[in-house]
């Protein structure tokens, strides 16, 4: 199983995790945002739109996982992009992704 997506499924659980591009966005303008991620899937305009507001905002983002695998982790329909709103869960996202 994978262990990044199970690491989101626990911070949706734990109500650390704001889902579509509304949320993310206003998410990373009030300073909360710690983690943008971004499905394989997604256009590239949006993708190139979504690392972009990241950037401006100064928070992280990774492109991982589909659209659906994000939906069905997050207990959504499928999602292009999620944000992670807490420092330990992103920072746990991003040593499991260094380590693959």
């Amino acid at each position: 199983m994978d262990k990044i997506l199970n690491l989101i499924s626990l911070a949706t659980k734990a109500g650390k995790v704001k889902t579509g591009e509304f949320l993310t966005t206003k998410t990373l303008q009030e300073g909360y945002g710690w983690l943008v991620v971004i499905a394989t899937d997604t256009s590239e305009k949006s993708t190139k739109r979504l690392t972009g507001i990241s950037e401006n905002y100064e928070c992280k983002s990774i492109i991982y996982g589909t659209k659906e695998e994000l939906g069905h982790y997050t207990g959504k329909e499928s999602k292009s992009v999620i944000c992670i709103t807490d420092k330990g869960f992103a920072d746990a996202i991003l040593k499991k992704l260094d380590n693959k």
